[in-house]
């Protein structure tokens, strides 16, 4: 399987371990009020004041450090860069930062494809605070967690959350803008297992929020987007019991892709639950045909797989040409979406992450994304084909991913959280990418046509795009995103952070 990860890659308040079994409680730590700005920062006192390592420019490890997972940000430079140990590290690096006026920005995977993970202030990089613990069937994870180390340690204990594909997606990032996966159409969104989240301020206070105790905070954050409301530092989830699912992928020729995607459309969204499917269109290069291939995940008792098969197939109205199924452990399906059948948990890591981590960084990639509430008509798929193959300066990394929503995504009012997006009928991605280091006319293009494809399909979308695939291009964003929460998510903003400290680009209140 050519997974997303493969085609991108081409080319006391301490740490959760310490809660120990006590749930996570309201509660909220004062904080000293910090002073107007006042002259250069004092790194340190920064360095005195906190427990884990603060990397400056010229420091050794601030090479590794400054960077995200995507490497199109690499020439952004942070004034420093701050490994918090605990909560406490994170609230005296936000007082620090609003005493002498440098902007922070949070950063928990270092996936954001609108490089809102970093910037040149001071960079909170959380990967310090990974731990997982598990107590009375919650699990209770560290914002800096990366998903993979987070299932493996769930795993092990025989349970899981609602969680995404990308091995090293933090769960900060995933969590707060919802989270979806191969277990949501059943299980919902990673954020709709939230019970409690332990969140700093800009004030510097620690607020413990759950749906008693700051009820309009704990809902902003279930789907509102990360670095609006503060920085989290651990979240409470609770599991559900992890089988042995089977998973599958279903390849059909590219020729056939305006009767194979309407079909999959028709038939993903209305499933059962026990399924969760998607569809993966990709290609290394606009020369070479496209791969089109369903895939999904099943949870119920394999004759139901079957019937489900049987009844896409026939809505094709012929047969795929290589069927791939199998049953397995929990975490080897997990595996198996991260594109690391054949690697170890250790290795399922960026090159630096862990001693023997081998997946790539991304190079210079872009996504955008639009939400669809009916099925594609056969114009639509034919301008979809057409746009998707069409020449471009170079060989382009090109790829379209379409999830279906349905089910438990779709129980809830699109109010009962911030996530909106609770009447959709599937989300389609488009993933492209060039070699970092390509002529400027090949980045220039690779942009237009994602810029042109997008486009292409707002006839036919629901004008709703997900905030968790960020695309500093996209107009209307608010609506797109956050549709009719947003005046909420506004007035959440203004209780909790009134001077707007927490900002970015799509940051709610802009």
């Amino acid at each position: 399987m050519m997974d997303r990860r493969r085609f991108l890659a081409l080319g006391g308040l301490t740490a959760v371990g310490a809660l120990g079994s006590a749930p996570l409680v309201a509660s909220a730590t004062a904080a000293r009020a910090p002073g107007p700005a006042r002259g250069r920062p004092h790194w340190e006192a920064l360095r005195r004041s906190v427990d884990g390592a603060v990397l400056l420019p010229g420091d050794e490890g601030y090479e590794a450090a400054h960077g995200t997972y995507i490497k199109r940000y690499d020439g952004i430079r942070p004034a420093a860069v701050v490994r918090p140990r605990h909560a406490e590290d994170i609230a005296e690096t936000v007082r620090f930062a609003r005493r002498f006026g440098v902007r922070p920005v949070a950063r928990s995977g270092g996936h954001s494809f609108g490089g809102f993970s970093t910037g040149k202030g001071i960079v909170v990089d959380l990967s310090a605070m990974s731990a997982t613990t598990l107590a009375g069937g919650r699990a209770r994870v560290a914002s800096g967690a990366r998903l993979v180390d987070m299932q493996d340690a769930l795993l092990s204990r025989g349970v899981t959350i609602s969680g995404g594909m990308c091995p090293t997606v933090g769960i900060a990032g995933l969590t707060l803008g919802g989270g979806f996966g191969m277990a949501g159409r059943k299980h919902g969104l990673t954020s709709d297992r939230l019970t409690a989240i332990r969140v700093v301020l800009a004030d510097g206070r620690i607020l413990l929020c759950d749906r008693h105790h700051h009820p309009e905070l704990f809902w902003a954050l279930r789907g509102g987007g990360a670095g609006s409301f503060g920085f989290v530092s651990d979240f409470e989830f609770e599991t559900f019991p992890a089988g042995r699912p089977t998973v599958f992928e279903l390849h059909f020729p590219w020729a056939q892709a305006v009767d194979v995607l309407p079909a999959w459309q028709r038939w993903a969204p209305e499933a059962p639950e026990d399924l969760s499917a998607g569809m993966f269109v990709r290609t290394p290069d606009p020369a070479v045909e496209p791969q089109l291939y369903a895939f999904g995940q099943w949870s119920g008792p394999a004759a139901g797989l079957e019937r489900q098969l049987d009844r896409f197939t026939a809505l094709v109205g012929r047969e795929p040409v290589r069927v791939v199924k199998k049953t397995v452990p929990y975490l080897d399906s997990v595996m198996h979406w991260a594109g690391c059948s054949d690697f170890s948990v250790s290795q399922c890591h960026g090159e630096g992450q862990t001693p023997d981590g081998k997946l790539h960084r991304f190079e210079y990639a872009l996504t955008k994304s639009s939400f669809f509430t009916r099925v594609m008509s056969r114009d639509a798929v034919r301008t979809l084909m057409d746009r998707f193959t069409a020449a471009g300066p170079g060989a382009q990394l090109r790829g379209l991913e379409f999830h279906a929503f349905g089910g438990a995504y779709n129980r809830p009012h699109p109010g009962t959280t911030a996530f909106v997006h609770r009447r959709q009928r599937f989300l389609l991605q488009y993933l492209a990418q060039v070699p970092v280091d390509s002529p400027a006319a090949h980045k220039e293009g690779v942009t237009r046509w994602a810029r042109g494809l997008h486009s292409a399909m707002l006839p036919w979308a629901s004008r709703q795009a997900y905030q968790n695939y960020t695309d500093p291009e996209l107009k209307g964003w608010r609506s797109a995103y956050y549709g009719s929460n947003y005046g909420r998510l506004v007035r959440a903003k203004h209780r909790y952070d009134p001077g707007r400290f927490f900002d970015h680009p799509h940051a709610i209140g802009r």
